[in-house]
């Protein structure tokens, strides 16, 4: 887990939207526990700062004058064709409060069974876990030397998570698996 420290700003009522990411700002919406939804705004160089981090991460958020939250991006509303950012919905979590996440799943290494002349498919390049927020993993790492003898396909049970973590899904769902080709013998001396 990651922190980063980030300025929320009271929303100007005056200004709608557009207006508002028109002057550099995001609008945002933090929803939690026992919590009436609040709207705030923030700087596009504060949002762009936290895309550059490729981790999944809290954020440590202050308002002006007011408490602090601390925060996971659950949403992000794009415009369809320019991509730019119309909204961020942040949930609010307490440190210890277990939430569902999806992680990136990184492939490390390499198979024997690959370097042999198999080919490597990878079926699922992320997974669903459930875990407290002050331990949200960046990734899972996964070991392609796992593909080795009779060890063609790994399932999500294969995959190393810690014991403070929960898969979400079904454990025998397949991640990625290796194909061998087929030796051909031909019985024929005459064939080519």
């Amino acid at each position: 887990m990651s922190d980063s420290d980030l300025i929320l700003k009271t929303k100007d009522s005056k200004l709608n939207p557009r207006q508002l990411r028109k002057s550099g700002l995001i609008p945002v919406t933090i929803y939690g526990k026992n919590l009436e939804s609040l709207s705030y705004v923030i700087e596009q160089a504060d949002y762009k700062r936290l895309a550059l981090s490729k981790a999944i991460q809290t954020i440590k958020a202050k308002a002006e004058n007011k408490e602090g939250h601390l925060l996971i991006i659950k949403s992000i509303e794009r415009d369809a064709v320019s991509e730019a950012v119309l909204n961020i919905q942040f949930q609010k979590v307490a440190p210890d409060d277990l939430v569902k996440i999806v992680i990136p799943i990184v492939y490390t290494g390499s198979s024997p069974l690959v370097q042999a002349g198999g080919s490597l498919f990878v079926n699922k390049k992320t997974v669903e876990l459930l875990c407290p927020a002050k331990s949200i993993p960046a990734n899972i790492e996964f070991d392609l030397s796992f593909f080795a003898g009779e060890k063609i396909i790994a399932h999500y049970s294969d995959l190393p998570i810690s014991k403070d973590l929960q898969l979400k899904g079904q454990p025998s769902e397949i991640i990625a698996k290796v194909s061998i080709p087929a030796l051909v013998v031909a019985t024929d001396p005459k064939a080519k």
